[in-house]
């Protein structure tokens, strides 16, 4: 049976406001005043990188990530389909917006044939997806990083590499 993920409204519309904020304070004084070179350059460069923010917000509000037995799929903008079979690597990570990691959040990166799919832990069912990854990566025989085995015993998913090995007798 297929499940279909989005990311819920709420934080689209506060990276939305993020992005929109950003240009406003970076973008309008170059567009409405005469600024020194030394002025416009920071505030055109910081203006591009939250252009690419609101980008990449628009690209996640119009992606449909849809697990099923067989594969993901990132249907949508920079869309792909991983097999579960055909998984070649599982990278977690875990990026922190205060010191001491109480307040951040993950990104998860699949890579397989079929490509590579990013998602965040804002994600609806994104434990799920890392937990089906996670059955994937110990059937394929894959070997995770330390960062990765770390980040997974944050999230409470106990990693391959620390399951009892199953016995073939």
């Amino acid at each position: 049976m297929a499940e279909t993920l989005r990311y819920p409204p709420n934080v689209l519309l506060g990276d939305y406001a993020r992005a929109v904020a950003g240009l406003a304070l970076t973008a309008l004084p170059l567009a409405l005043l005469q600024v020194t070179p030394w002025i416009a350059g920071p505030l055109a460069l910081c203006a591009l990188l939250f252009a690419v923010f609101a980008a990449r917000t628009a690209q996640r509000q119009m992606t449909r990530v849809r697990m099923d037995e067989d594969a993901l799929h990132a249907e949508g903008p920079l869309g792909a389909v991983i097999r579960w079979d055909e998984l070649s690597d599982l990278r977690l990570r875990y990026y922190a917006t205060k010191r001491g990691r109480d307040d951040g959040w993950m990104q998860a990166t699949l890579i397989g044939r079929g490509g590579k799919i990013r998602i965040d832990s804002n994600l609806d069912g994104f434990d799920a997806v890392i937990e089906r990854a996670v059955a994937a990566v110990r059937a394929n025989g894959l070997r995770l990083s330390r960062v990765t085995i770390d980040n997974l015993l944050a999230l409470g998913i106990t990693p391959p590499e620390l399951l009892p090995e199953e016995n073939a007798s």
